[in-house]
């Protein structure tokens, strides 16, 4: 079989992403792996695949599921490596936080991925060390779903904003082309929105994400891969342009990130689906207190030398630690502003 140039780059840069993420590596056995993400203008090109030919959803060791970007009417583009990876960290956090419940810790301190530290505290329920064992591993269960959802979420946030300021998850080249892409968040809130429904109903993990994963792109009515090529031809030159990966300009972000009880509304791209309707996810929210009387924060200490950027935007000591929902909606506005200024007026509006 003949091997033409755009496939060639595609090997190439695929290649050489999926060595730069082993390299990074986990840290820890039961991490969730990276996924290798797709973004517009790649050199290389995106994959698309075909979405009745996914492949098994595999948690730990790469098996034959398939990444990529899909089409859906209803959701406008989705990044399957995306909605994999967060439905990993959602899992993975749901496993820490309710081990930790059970033993009565008041504060628990992980990395997920990027750099930052992060802390919960978490406040228990009077007569929480008195309730019998079955009643705790009830409520440590819901709860630790419920707070797994919401501090993935703001990790993937924080992981958007970190990008916009230039952090490279390689270490090599930032990734501030692909910050707040239009398909990011959404496909970030689905898969988020897929682990707690699978953590609550089935046994085995990977094989309720394939089977949700399947049903909720079905919902959305994804596409057929001509489609999603069709999709993002119609969208070049006009939300990003292509080239070098230095060269790639994404005109268009999507800052809306379900932050102030507001969903995500995704971007369809006009006359791919005539008469479709969005559909909108709403961000997780975790109640203060939950229904089991459980009060928790969630406490970020970035490392990252783009905190410097940060720290000055909010005015902030150093020393502090960024809490989501206080200093999110700055950070937020400022990056919306930056790319007003960078692009246009209508930067973050889903515009032809």
């Amino acid at each position: 079989m003949k091997i033409t140039r755009p496939k060639l780059l595609r090997f190439f840069w695929a290649g050489s992403l999926v060595l730069l993420l082993a390299l990074v590596g986990c840290g820890q056995p039961d991490m969730p792996r990276r996924r290798l993400g797709a973004f517009f203008g790649a050199p290389g090109g995106i994959y698309f695949p075909e979405p009745d030919n996914l492949g098994k959803h595999c948690y730990r060791k790469p098996c034959r599921e398939k990444l990529g970007m899909v089409y859906t009417c209803r959701g406008g583009f989705i990044d399957i490596g995306h909605v994999r990876e967060a439905a990993d960290r959602t899992a993975y956090l749901q496993k820490l936080l309710y081990n930790s419940i059970l033993e009565g810790k008041p504060e628990i301190s992980y990395r997920i991925i990027e750099p930052s530290r992060y802390y919960v505290l978490i406040s228990y329920p009077p007569g929480w060390h008195t309730l019998p064992e079955e009643q705790k591993k009830e409520a440590a269960f819901e709860t630790s779903i419920q707070m797994a959802q919401t501090f993935t979420h703001w990790s993937l946030v924080w992981h958007e904003i970190l990008t916009w300021f230039g952090f490279a998850s390689s270490g090599l080249f930032p990734e501030q082309i692909s910050a707040f892409s239009w398909e990011d968040t959404y496909s970030d809130l689905l898969g988020i929105t897929l682990a707690g429904q699978v953590l609550r109903y089935d046994k085995s993990y990977d094989q309720g994400m394939t089977q949700r994963l399947n049903e909720a792109l079905a919902e959305l009515e994804v596409q057929p891969a001509a489609v999603a090529r069709k999709a993002a031809k119609e969208i070049e030159g006009k939300w990003y342009t292509g080239g070098f990966y230095f060269f790639v300009e994404m005109k268009k972000r999507n800052v809306s990130t379900g932050l102030g009880f507001q969903p995500v509304i995704p971007w369809l791209v006009p006359d791919i689906c005539p008469g479709a309707t969005p559909k909108p996810l709403p961000a997780p929210l975790l109640p203060s207190p939950t229904p089991e009387g459980f009060e928790a924060d969630l406490l970020i200490y970035p490392v990252e030398v783009e905190r410097w950027k940060i720290y000055r935007i909010l005015n902030l000591d150093p020393d502090q630690p960024i809490r989501p929902i206080l200093h999110f909606p700055p950070l937020i506005e400022a990056i919306r502003s930056q790319a007003r200024a960078r692009y246009s007026s209508l930067a973050d509006v889903p515009t032809l």
